[in-house]
């Protein structure tokens, strides 16, 4: 493998018991082969920890990015394909082992805006092997709420809630996880078979923002008027 941007980093960060590239990899020894599809490349470090566990192991990682990222890494057990990776016929028809055979993980740090998120999952679930699982990068606010940081701190958590809002919708068929560290990371975990549906996303009831900054205020009123 060759990497245009790293040389010895990915191995560094898998000594890292907490990273979150070690808590993806870890996952990828538990599987034979494993197939990995990758939404969001960049400069190419996750990509370069996937592929260096692939040529270990005999597995294989497709990489999707909407810029052209092809040159980032040189590896027999990598394909990448410059696309909107919401675009999944497309992508198949270029990837066709994926829509035959499935894969076993699923990376998404493309494009962090919730709508987006949630489509990615709803679109690819299908394609996700039982036990395979979905990670989802950057879905923890606390960092960006130390700064202050009103844009990313809305964005993080919107994407947290329509993370949760599938996993609400598909109890049956997913096993939720959440780590902190790293900006986030959560995890799906498939129960279902291979080329099963999700369920539809259906909303579940929330109190408004309101509520929340009154709160206080009404416990206090309640507390007053119990004792009274």
């Amino acid at each position: 493998m060759i990497n245009i941007n790293y040389n010895d980093e990915p191995r560094k960060k898998l000594i890292d018991k907490n990273s979150h590239l070690r808590i993806m990899t870890d996952f990828l020894l538990t599987k034979e082969k494993p197939v990995i599809l990758e939404f969001g490349v960049e400069r190419g470090l996750s990509t370069n920890i996937f592929i260096w566990l692939a040529e270990q192991v005999g597995g294989k990682v497709y990489s999707i990015d909407i810029d052209d990222c092809s040159k980032v890494v040189t590896s027999k057990h990598w394909q990448f394909l410059q696309s909107d990776d919401l675009k999944i016929e497309y992508i198949l028809s270029k990837f066709p082992e994926i829509k035959d055979l499935g894969v076993d993980l699923i990376y998404i740090d493309s494009y962090h805006e919730n709508f987006h998120v949630q489509k990615l999952i709803m679109l690819w679930f299908k394609y996700l092997k039982k036990e395979g699982a979905i990670f989802v990068d950057d879905v923890d606010s606390e960092p960006f709420r130390r700064n202050k940081d009103i844009w990313n701190s809305i964005v993080y958590d919107l994407t947290d809630e329509a993370i949760k809002d599938f996993y609400y919708s598909n109890k049956e068929n997913v096993f939720y996880t959440r780590y902190f560290g790293e900006n986030g990371l959560a995890k799906l975990l498939k129960l279902s078979e291979l080329f099963s549906e999700p369920n539809n996303i259906k909303k579940i009831w929330s109190y408004s923002i309101f509520i929340k900054i009154i709160y206080p205020y009404l416990r206090k009123l309640r507390k007053l008027f119990r004792f009274r």
